[in-house]
């Protein structure tokens, strides 16, 4: 309903409102008085109300003259000796001159008032005595809430278009962090598989080649994706295939409670996705490992993500300064409310801990947090393995 009136043209729309208003304004004394000539119906009367609901046809495009020219109407009416001409429709028009003017609403809230107080004081309410000044008071105060709901309707409603244009940011600059991710994590691949290609017999380097075309046509295919913005696409969630790929290109993933993920949130899905591949790329990239353990835990309304390595880093390893991948994926993680550390294990190699809302509300409203959280080098207690799915893919 509400998208078929926006179809309707401007002009078109707001012009049957305005007859829609006189033919109201001129039945309801036919109906209420059962006489075919009711007491005050007269010719004059019924082009006044008309000339009362016609400015209302330009109520979007000229707010404020179409709730001026309502208001002349009513007081000429006054003046004619009419004073029960449509004044209602007149406090609609600056109801709807403050909700459409987008340059000082403030004067819409003065000349509506000055419109009252003079319709008032034309009608004899004259403040001769506090009872008449009390009664003007009273009309004035009745007419101008609409005009102040009216205003508060638009400051809601930009309101909603600020939130709106803050969140296609937000996607934007997610959309941005995930090519960055794609490219950064198919490249690394390529790079290894290029350099084992130039060490290996002729048959690895005829292998190599295959596996970089397969890669390629990955990195293609999720860039595609991303810049195509298909936000409902949820194919890159699933941590069993990205393990078999990793695996084909020399690391071995084990990955326990990748079933977890199911059921949650899509944008938090996409995230535990996105702090996956990078933390394994990163493992590729710099810790000289050939496998690597990501652990999904659900307990409550929290999900966590961890990803470990036996590499080269040791609890006394210098402090690794946070590059884009860390800083990207632990800004991913704040987005939704979450937080993520990394550092050293405690015997040897390299843990990413992440925590994440299973419900990703929290993204709506970022939380600021000051400065990133401080690396952990303390390892999370494994849990029993019972009720807790185990995949392993091997080269």
């Amino acid at each position: 309903m509400i998208k078929a009136w926006k179809a309707v043209p401007v002009l078109v729309g707001d012009g049957g409102l305005a007859v829609a208003l006189a033919l109201v304004t001129l039945g309801v004394p036919l109906l209420g008085s059962g006489t075919t000539n009711p007491n005050g119906f007269t010719p004059v009367w019924a082009v006044l109300a008309c000339a009362v609901c016609a400015p209302l046809t330009v109520r979007r495009r000229l707010p404020l003259t179409a709730a001026l020219a309502s208001g002349t109407a009513v007081l000429l009416a006054i003046i004619l000796g009419h004073p029960s001409v449509a004044t209602w429709v007149t406090v609609v028009a600056f109801a709807s001159a403050a909700y459409h003017r987008d340059r000082a609403r403030w004067l819409t809230a003065v000349l509506a008032a000055c419109w009252l107080v003079t319709a008032g004081l034309l009608t004899g309410d004259a403040p001769s005595d506090p009872s008449s000044l009390s009664r003007l008071a009273m009309s004035v105060f009745a007419g101008l809430a609409p005009v102040l709901l009216g205003h508060v309707l638009r400051l809601n409603q930009s309101r909603t278009q600020q939130l709106v244009l803050v969140e296609r940011a937000q996607e934007r600059t997610r959309i941005a962090r995930d090519v960055h991710d794609v490219v950064g994590h198919h490249l690394s691949a390529i790079r290894l598989q290029a350099v084992g290609a130039r060490r290996g017999t002729p048959a690895d380097a005829d292998q190599a080649l295959k596996t970089i075309a397969e890669i390629s046509a990955t990195a293609l295919g999720d860039t595609r994706r991303l810049l195509g913005l298909l936000r409902d696409d949820d194919g890159d969630t699933d941590l069993g295939s990205l393990a078999a790929r990793l695996s084909q290109q020399g690391l071995r993933v084990r990955l326990r409670g990748g079933s977890l993920l199911e059921g949650v949130a899509l944008r938090v899905r996409h995230a535990a996705y996105r702090i996956v591949q990078e933390s394994l790329t990163n493992v590729m990239r710099h810790s000289g490992s050939a496998q690597a353990t990501v652990r999904i835990e659900r307990s409550g309304h929290d999900l966590t993500i961890v990803v470990q390595d036996d590499g080269q880093a040791t609890p006394s390893s210098p402090a690794r300064p946070d590059g884009d991948g860390l800083r990207g994926m632990r800004e991913r993680a704040e987005l939704l409310g979450g937080t993520l550390t990394a550092g050293p294990r405690t015997s040897r190699g390299w843990q990413v801990t992440a925590r994440l809302p299973v419900d990703d509300s929290a993204g709506r409203t970022p939380t600021a947090t000051g400065a990133s959280p401080a690396p952990t080098a303390s390892r999370p207690k494994p849990r029993s393995a019972a009720g807790r799915d185990t995949q392993e893919a091997t080269s």
